[in-house]
């Protein structure tokens, strides 16, 4: 079996912890329990999802990208220091929350992800042009997140806790991390995956869409800010952003127009339709940013919690994590054509497009005294869907195959 195989089965592993972190804080709303403290788990819950499935995944990804099936033994002493680092965090934060020990994992974390970047960068070399300025913006997005978590020690220290700055300094890193990192990795993982099925892709258009994304990438950390209601510049700048996104968008989807008549005969029908939902999800989230920099929109989504938790799972959700299932299923190292696996993919959208409808809608209609018991009864089929789809599915795989 491949590391990359290896490391994704890992992944998945951290996303079932993750779902089931999710489900006991929709449990906590109606069913307290006192020896469980809502915000630590929060914390906890963030971190493995963040950390521990997506980054996780990425690392499978961009590792089958360098060597395919190469069995390379010197990563694995940083990937196994890299889970060391997430069981840290998923055993210390439900407890104390962020104090020292947390902190302790989290910030190994931090320093292990440098010399990832590093060994990427320097593995990368032999890419094609494209997928490498890909995912050297990641990598560079990735070190560039982690001023964040550093400046919260100096922060703390001569301003306090919880004051603007504070929270900023969590923004800037969650911007630079998902938007930016995670984003622009996912990027070239799909820009290698046109080109190792030999797509003839727009050139022009590519690095178009490149080079606003990342524009909007750079000065979108501003729509971060306008919970603050700052000066007028910061909404023109963030709007430039929203903008920008929307121009990279446009010749992404000029791209896709080309491509997909001869890339949706290469994969099976179950990827094809996950990809396409992925693509639906990603255009409706350069929207949302695109509109978040209107002054009363992003007043809207910084007093209605709700909003921010229903962008946060689109982007996680709804993008992310489909197109890593479509991603491996297509280099076919995750197969998605087993009953149960197909079953799995049924309750996740299910779950994940149910809890967002009633998310977003929680101020217009009424749910009444059962609206955490209906978000809990979703997130549990979503929780469900993700077993389904992480289980080894090998027996069923070879029973289709007989049948086919």
């Amino acid at each position: 079996m491949s590391q990359a195989k290896n490391i994704w089965r890992v992944a998945l592993s951290f996303f079932i912890a993750s779902a089931i972190l999710g489900l006991l804080l929709r449990l906590l709303f109606f069913q307290p329990i006192a020896e469980l403290n809502y915000k630590y788990l929060l914390h906890t819950h963030s971190h493995i999802i963040l950390l521990g499935w997506v980054f996780n995944a990425l690392v499978a990804g961009v590792h089958f990208m360098l060597f395919q099936n190469k069995v390379k033994k010197k990563f694995y002493t940083l990937f196994l220091l890299f889970q060391l680092a997430v069981l840290g965090m998923m055993f210390t934060f439900p407890f104390q929350g962020y104090a020292t020990l947390s902190i302790i994992f989290s910030t190994l974390h931090i320093i292990l992800s440098y010399f990832w970047v590093v060994w990427v960068w320097r593995e990368s070399k032999g890419l094609p042009n494209l997928v490498r300025k890909s995912l050297r913006a990641g990598l560079i997005y990735l070190a560039v997140s982690t001023i964040g978590p550093f400046s919260l020690g100096p922060i703390i220290a001569l301003i306090g806790p919880g004051s603007d700055e504070y929270f900023m300094a969590i923004y800037f890193y969650l911007h630079f991390l998902y938007n930016g990192a995670f984003f622009f990795i996912l990027f070239g993982l799909f820009f290698w995956l046109l080109h190792h099925m030999n797509e003839s892709i727009n050139i022009v258009a590519a690095q178009r869409f490149l080079w606003f994304m990342n524009i909007g990438c750079v000065f979108g950390v501003m729509l971060s800010a306008l919970w603050m209601t700052p000066p007028l510049v910061i909404y023109i700048i963030g709007g430039m952003a929203g903008i920008a996104q929307l121009v990279g968008l446009g010749y992404l989807i000029k791209i896709i127009k080309e491509v997909w008549p001869s890339f949706k005969l290469k994969i099976d029908k179950t990827a094809k339709v996950v990809f396409c939902l992925v693509f639906l999800g990603f255009i409706l989230k350069v929207l949302l940013q695109a509109i978040s920099a209107i002054p009363s929109v992003a007043t809207l989504a910084y007093e209605v919690r709700s909003y921010v938790i229903a962008y946060l799972h689109l982007v996680f959700l709804g993008i992310l994590s489909p197109f890593l299932f479509a991603w491996f299923s297509a280099i076919q190292l995750f197969s998605m054509r087993s009953v149960i696996r197909k079953l799995g993919l049924i309750f996740f959208w299910i779950g994940f497009v149910s809890t967002e409808v009633i998310l977003v809608s929680q101020n217009q209609w009424s749910f009444g005294a059962n609206y955490y018991q209906f978000l809990f009864g979703f997130s549990l089929l979503l929780l469900i869907g993700i077993i389904f789809l992480a289980v080894n599915d090998s027996r069923f795989s070879k029973s289709q195959n007989k049948l086919s």
